[in-house]
């Protein structure tokens, strides 16, 4: 199946007092159409920054993302969005909450057409009965069930969660785990998830992408999830291969997170293998669509001068030969 979801040579840094600070290095990633992705790793690693990236809420400082062949450029219909919080507006019902979604991709609907339109959207989530009370009167389950509602009410073509269950009881957050492997046996979106639970990721996901701490964390390993869906928690517990796999997860988190450290000369060695020609470039661009991403991550400048790639390219020119060279980072 074609990539649906590129993370491409993904980086974020920030400039400190101490220097520059790298959050994500150099984070690739394909998700397919209908594919449940997870993202884990240790607390700070990076995994909710990469998924911010993805829900254009920030800026990448080097490479890019894509959806359905087209760049994320800021935040997008074409992306339904749920965080750890449900985010909703106090002072709005539950249908009301849901229906600022409906309203932005029908907004020439009748009002009674979005009013439907909302309405079945809590249906989807167990919330028919509940559609005229306020966020203080619902449970904090009902108001995350409320949140994933509006999500799917805006019919985005990639679902991006943040840890969505992580602030409920356990019994809630295996209930919601539940309604969301039903919706998504339904609808068959595609997902990409940030979660730092493992029996969880071993629940819901396709694959699991491991990332490595910080700093400069990437992707570290990924894992194919074997289960057949429709899944049943007590079932797959049951299957040989669950103690195999979540034990491979738990000693990468344990063992493997830490990228080992690079000295000075190793660095240098390393920018030096990575250093290519003007013309190796093109090659590059050519075929890995690199040239996708906007013009502010590639300067087009003469051949005969560097060029550079990204925020934070470094250049040097072979003056022996007078052959352009680029250092990608």
């Amino acid at each position: 199946m074609n990539a649906f979801l590129e993370l491409t040579q993904l980086g974020k840094s920030y400039d400190t007092e101490q220097g520059r600070a790298v959050i994500v290095r150099d984070f690739n990633l394909r998700v397919s159409e209908g594919e449940f992705v997870c993202i884990i790793g240790h607390s700070g690693c990076g995994k909710s920054t990469v998924l911010s990236i993805a829900m254009g809420l920030n800026d990448a400082t080097e490479g890019g993302v894509i959806v359905g062949g087209k760049e994320v450029v800021g935040p997008g219909l074409d992306r339904g969005v749920v965080f750890q919080s449900p985010a909703l507006l106090p002072w709005l019902t539950a249908r009301e909450n849901v229906q600022l979604a409906v309203e932005q991709v029908n907004d020439r609907s009748r009002r009674r057409e979005r009013k439907e339109l909302a309405d079945k959207s809590l249906t989807l989530v167990g919330l028919s009965d509940i559609a005229d009370c306020y966020p203080d009167e619902l449970s904090a389950g009902m108001r995350q069930r409320v949140g994933i509602a509006r999500a799917f009410a805006l019919e985005p073509k990639v679902l991006l969660l943040d840890e969505p269950f992580s602030l409920l009881d356990v019994i809630t957050r295996m209930e919601l785990q539940d309604e969301l492997m039903r919706l998504w046996d339904v609808e068959r979106k595609t997902v990409l998830m940030v979660t730092h639970d493992v029996d969880e990721a071993l629940l819901l996901a396709d694959r699991i992408v491991l990332m490595t701490n910080g700093p400069a964390a990437t992707v570290g390993e990924i894992v194919a999830v074997p289960f057949a869906r429709p899944r049943d928690r007590l079932q797959i517990v049951d299957d040989p291969l669950y103690e195999r796999i979540r034990s491979q997860l738990i000693t990468f988190l344990k063992e493997r997170a830490t990228p080992r450290q690079i000295s000075l000369t190793e660095k240098r060695k390393e920018e030096a293998q990575t250093s290519i020609t003007a013309e190796e470039l093109l090659v590059i661009e050519r075929y890995t669509g690199f040239n996708r991403f906007r013009s502010r991550y590639r300067q087009q400048q003469p051949m005969a001068e560097p060029v550079e790639i990204g925020t934070q390219g470094a250049t040097s020119s072979c003056e022996a030969t007078g052959v352009s060279r680029v250092t990608l980072r």
